[in-house]
Formats: C-alpha cells, structure tokens, sequence
C-alpha cells in the first residue's frame, strides 16, 4: 500500500538516520555484552568461593497457602501486596454483601 512520495520520503530518512545511528547502537551493544561477560565471572568465582552450588534448593515460604481464597485476605486480615487496589475493592465490597445477605437471613429465622 504505502507508495505514496511521502511515505517513500519518509523511508528514506529512516533508513539514512539508521546508517548514522548503527556505530552508536553497536557500540552499546559490544559494552552491554562485555558488561554481561565480566558479571558471569565474578558470579562463577562467587560461587566458587562460596562452595554453594547452583543446584541448592530454595526455601519456599507457603504465603498462598495463608491467603483466603473467598476474602483474598492474610490471617491477620490484611491483604496481599501483589493485590491491586481494584482487585481490593472488589474483594471488600463482596464480602460486605455476603455479610449483609447473612445478616439479612438472619432476621427473617427470628
């Protein structure tokens, strides 16, 4: 589609603001690289040093297994910080009806 003098024009000048900016970009690529290089030996050494190794197992803490599902709430009552505030008011709100609708039953048993 795009044949029009304007949009070749436009190729155009990318393509020669590419040209001048490619020794830059490979220039902070080779760094990245060479920055990436130097972190994996000084971790190998760590490692070394430290005598771990990598196929040590971690510590898993059971926080989902504390999480209520239905509330979506801690057992000391409070929420989650991966929660967001949204998923926060949704949780609040229908916990409230469900205690309202209880609260309602309730009365008519009387």
């Amino acid at each position: 589609m795009a044949k029009s003098l304007r949009s070749k024009f436009k190729r155009k000048v990318r393509a020669i603001a590419r040209t001048k900016k490619q020794p830059k970009t490979d220039a902070f690529l080779q760094k990245a690289v060479q920055k990436r290089d130097e972190y994996e030996k000084a971790e190998a050494e760590k490692t070394k040093t430290d005598g771990n190794s990598t196929g040590e197992k971690m510590e898993v803490t059971s926080d989902a297994a504390t999480i209520n599902t239905k509330t979506l709430r801690k057992k000391d009552g409070s929420f989650p910080s991966w929660l967001s505030g949204t998923q926060k008011k949704k949780a609040t709100k229908k916990s409230k009806a469900i205690k309202k609708s209880k609260t309602k039953t309730a009365h008519n048993f009387r």
